[in-house]
């Protein structure tokens, strides 16, 4: 099993403009930049976690803009 991982810094939240820098897998990476959909690339990770990872938008800033996730 392949464990190398790959840094990723995340675009600036739209909300307070920080970003975040993420630990993806070799795996989760090429996936993802190969252009499947993010839950099918990273489908071991929860929705606000890709959520940052593909817009930057930090859970907390989200659920003080829109309120809590379902």
């Amino acid at each position: 099993m392949d464990t190398t991982t790959t840094t990723h810094v995340t675009a600036a939240c739209m909300f307070c403009q920080r970003t975040t820098t993420i630990n993806l897998t070799a795996q989760e990476a090429k996936s993802w930049k190969a252009g499947t959909p993010i839950q099918d690339a990273m489908p071991d990770r929860a929705a606000p976690e890709r959520e940052l990872i593909r817009s930057g938008i930090h859970p907390e800033c989200w659920a003080a803009a829109f309120g809590p996730a379902d």
